[in-house]
């Protein structure tokens, strides 16, 4: 299971920093995912639904750079790095970057969508 901190980690490498050389990056990484929590719920569910496990009622919220996040793997490695990324980006006013990771981010989670198929009767 990944943590907060781990995405923070891989997302901060993306856009040349590491590890608390920007404390700005470090703040705003919790509620910045609280964001792409949001943003990726219903893949997630998707995900949950395809593997026949319980779907989640609502997005998680997370508090610390410790907490764990419930979401698969997948789409965690996969979408979330690029998800902070785009945000240091527009905070930084570096727009054309900020888009580009925005992109990669939607691009991440739409490949992780599941879709279930069911014959018709």
């Amino acid at each position: 299971m990944f943590t907060v901190k781990d995405i923070y980690v891989m997302a901060a490498s993306l856009i040349g920093d590491r590890e608390n050389d920007d404390r700005d990056e470090r703040d705003f990484a919790i509620p910045y995912l609280n964001i792409l929590l949001q943003e990726a719920f219903e893949c997630e569910n998707s995900i949950r639904a395809a593997h026949g496990e319980p779907e989640l009622g609502t997005a998680p919220v997370v508090e610390d750079l410790e907490n764990g996040l419930v979401y698969h793997d997948q789409l965690v490695r996969a979408a979330f790095p690029y998800g902070l990324a785009w945000q240091y980006h527009q905070e930084a006013g570096n727009l054309g970057l900020a888009a580009q990771y925005r992109n990669m981010f939607i691009e991440a989670v739409n490949r992780n969508y599941c879709f279930l198929v069911r014959k018709h009767r």
